[in-house]
C-alpha cells in the first residue's frame, strides 16, 4: 500500500468503532509499520489523516515505536506550511493525545 492508502485505513477505521475493535495487536503493529515506513511520501493531507485517527484510535498508537513517532513527527514539519485549515485542525490535537512535537509553523 502506498502513503495514501495507510492513511485512509487508521482514517476509515476512526470513523468506524465497531471495525476497530477487531483488529488485532498484530495488525495494529503492522499498519504503525506502514504508517512509519510511508510518511515520508505522504502529503500533508495523509499526514493530517494519519496523526488524527491515531490520535482517536489508542489501540493503534500503542504500537508506534519511537522511529516511528519521529517520521511523523517529520512528515507533520515538513508538510504543515501547506495543510488547510482542516489538515491544521485534525494535526494539532494528533500531535497533542500522540505526544509528539507540534509542527513549528502550527505552534506560532
Amino acid at each position: 500500500m502506498n502513503g495514501q492508502g495507510i492513511a485512509n485505513t487508521p482514517n476509515a477505521l476512526s470513523k468506524l468503532e465497531v471495525a476497530a475493535t477487531v483488529v488485532s495487536p498484530t495488525g495494529w503493529t503492522g499498519l504503525a509499520e506502514a504508517a512509519e515506513r510511508t510518511a515520508g511520501e505522504m502529503n500533508e493531507q495523509g499526514i493530517s489523516n494519519t496523526l488524527h485517527a491515531l490520535g482517536l484510535l489508542p489501540a493503534a498508537a500503542a504500537q508506534l515505536s519511537p522511529s516511528a513517532r519521529k517520521q511523523l513527527e517529520a512528515a507533520a514539519e515538513r508538510t504543515a506550511p501547506n495543510m488547510t485549515s482542516e489538515g491544521r485542525w485534525m494535526t494539532l490535537p494528533g500531535c497533542e493525545k500522540l505526544k509528539l512535537k507540534t509542527p513549528s509553523v502550527l505552534s506560532e
